[in-house]
């Protein structure tokens, strides 16, 4: 049995996702006593430094105050966990606002989880527990309310067919609230059940989110605490169809006032699924109660946590020690899809891990039937890249210029600040552009234009005019990843209607630097007379089956890189900007430069690795001319 037995929601997933969790929960909580059993000595592994980081995260998550409690808190401390918290909080007091507006009844709701209403239950001596971030009383109903920071919309494109005709899953009631047809009484056939089946899934989009309450559900109903009331389960979630009017009120967004009408929370009814839900959670209850009583580190590849996303085990280094850090099978492009064998056998990801097959040239090169693995194969067999001469030098050769290096810097805030913003609208609040010339060399400052927005007030228009004074109407817009830059400008245009054509005549004039790599056809090619063609253009092995700009910018410009940056990514800069209103002078000038400095170098690297590629057409033309006499 396990050292503990106090079991969260946060630590029973945990120990569903990982079969490992519990015994080096254990390891970490306890290392100098603990009861694990391991077939290796793992102490390699868990080095003073590797212990400490990860002692860290489990103090975050999880803090045992006395015998008798258990407080879930925060999962993560990311910084830009941190810095979206308050609207997070906003959300949830939001959600509780609105319950009680709906119900007429309050709502037992705080933000501080040992002050939430709690439900325990006992199970082969383990104590289940559960904190809601919502309990209101109705009198013979009690509703269960699980605030989450996601939109309606995730639940409005969940669909299914009948007779190839494809309907909604959820739908409103006539008070508002989102429930599943069939709770509606209405028709329901085709491929309904399945597709609910699917979303029940708590790896599915919404099936984590469902779950969550499935959990909460079994030991609300196993503690015996409600007096066998009924018990209604809802989601509370962001309304995605909410359009902030720009009213405020004490500085901020007034989204109250609209609680009548289309407002920007909405619930969604999920008992039925909950119930649904039931049958699979008590089977992985069993799984997590067989995991607490063996509580026994396997080190074999036989079942590997999620490897990403928000399932990603906090012990993930350690689950995935033996697999290589680099030239792994997880670099294959598409490889979750497998591979097939000769006999036409297809073996997935899973399967080659128990097969001991680890890396990039375990899988035999006759199982690689897609082009890009082959590519990927040959490229670490040789360690040469791969290079479409021609297709590059036939890209480079159409591009109209002069060519304006652009990149935008957002802030996707769950609640809309600015008026017609969404909920998790990318609020831009930055863009560098550097601009060049043909035949001209580009220089990463003179050549270098910015708009930075220093406080949390509304600069978008003044940034939209300033930008569009550098643009002019002819030459091409070149991104990294364009549908981001193109999306930004779709959104200026419907913010800005009297700078709409200029901003729909950029977006139709951006090309995405990274397809000239990735191969994939642009829609602006036939603009240029350029014929379709699928597959990659350019592969060296260091890019470990990413064509992200900070894979690709070392190889071609080993000078540059970002590991010198104050700000390193998006992320950092997303971070800088919201802490901007609460930074001491001498800071915030220090960061508003760091931000220039990095939006400056995400535009010069383009430039740069454009510059490379231009090289490597000429080195094309140059044996062209030789082998064909031209």
């Amino acid at each position: 049995m396990a050292f503990f037995n106090k079991i969260s929601k946060t630590r029973f997933m945990a120990g569903l996702n990982c079969p490992r969790f519990f015994p080096l929960f254990e390891l970490y909580k306890k290392k100098n006593d603990a009861t694990v059993s391991f077939k290796d000595d793992l102490s390699d592994l868990l080095d003073e430094e590797n212990l400490f980081r990860k002692q860290e995260l489990i103090n975050e998550m999880f803090e045992v105050s006395d015998e008798d409690e258990i407080i879930d808190k925060i999962e993560s401390v990311d910084p830009s966990h941190e810095i979206m918290m308050p609207y997070y909080r906003k959300i949830e007091e939001l959600s509780s606002i609105y319950a009680k507006h709906k119900f007429n009844h309050d709502v037992i709701f705080s933000f501080e989880t040992k002050e939430q209403k709690r439900f325990e239950t006992e199970v082969d001596g383990y104590y289940f527990y559960c904190f809601l971030d919502g309990y209101q009383d109705l009198g013979d109903t009690v509703n269960i309310i699980e605030s989450k920071a996601i939109t309606s919309n995730t639940f409005f494109k969940q669909k299914f067919s009948i007779d190839k005709e494809k309907y909604a899953i959820f739908q409103p009631d006539q008070s508002g609230i989102l429930r599943t047809r069939e709770s509606l009484g209405l028709p329901i056939g085709g491929n309904y059940k399945e597709v609910i089946e699917r979303i029940i899934d708590r790896n599915h989009e919404l099936g984590s989110y469902i779950y969550d309450l499935t959990y909460q559900r079994f030991v609300i109903e196993n503690s015996k605490q409600l007096n066998h009331k009924n018990v209604r389960y809802l989601l509370s979630v962001l309304n995605h169809t909410y359009e902030f009017d720009g009213v405020y009120e004490n500085k901020e967004p007034n989204y109250l006032k609209d609680i009548d009408k289309n407002f920007i929370i909405t619930l969604v009814d999920v008992t039925d699924l909950t119930e649904i839900a039931l049958k699979k959670f008590k089977e992985d209850l069993k799984i997590v109660i067989n995991r607490l009583d063996t509580n026994y580190y396997d080190d074999s590849l036989n079942d590997l946590c999620p490897r990403k996303g928000k399932h990603k085990c906090m012990f993930h280094d350690i689950c995935y020690e033996k697999i290589p850090k680099e030239n792994s099978i997880f670099t294959y492009l598409y490889g979750h899809f497998g591979f097939k064998d000769e006999k036409g056998n297809k073996h997935f990801v899973a399967d080659l891990l128990r097969e001991n097959k680890l890396s990039v040239l375990d899988i035999p090169y006759h199982w690689l039937d897609r082009p890009i693995n082959r590519i990927q194969y040959n490229a670490v067999k040789t360690h040469k890249p791969y290079i479409n001469y021609a297709r590059i030098n036939e890209i480079l050769s159409k591009l109209p210029y002069p060519l304006y290096h652009l990149d935008f810097e957002s802030f996707p805030c769950p609640l809309p600040r600015f008026k017609g913003e969404k909920p998790y609208s990318q609020s831009v609040f930055q863009f560098n552009l550097h601009i060049e010339e043909k035949n001209k060399d580009v220089h990463l400052i003179k050549d270098s234009y910015h708009y930075l927005a220093t406080d949390h007030t509304d600069h978008r228009k003044s940034l939209v005019e300033y930008m569009l004074k550098l643009i002019k109407d002819d030459g091409t817009i070149i991104a990294w990843n364009d549908n981001f830059e193109k999306a930004r400008l779709k959104e200026f245009a419907n913010f800005f209607p009297e700078y709409k054509e200029k901003l729909i005549n950029m977006v139709e004039r951006t090309f995405d630097l990274m397809a000239v790599f990735k191969g994939n056809y642009h829609e602006i090619y036939p603009k240029w007379g350029i014929e379709k063609k699928e597959g990659v253009n350019f592969y060296h092995e260091k890019m470990q089956g990413s064509f992200s700009i900070k894979k690709v910018l070392p190889i071609l410009v080993p000078s540059m890189n970002y590991n010198e940056l104050d700000v390193k990514n998006g992320n950092d800069a997303m971070v800088t900007y919201a802490m901007f209103p609460y930074m001491e002078n001498k800071e915030f000038v220090a960061k508003k430069d760091a931000l220039i400095t990095y939006c400056r170098q995400d535009t010069f690297a383009m430039v740069k690795i454009l510059s490379s590629l231009r090289k490597i057409a000429e080195f094309f033309w140059k044996i062209a001319v030789v082998k064909y006499n031209i």
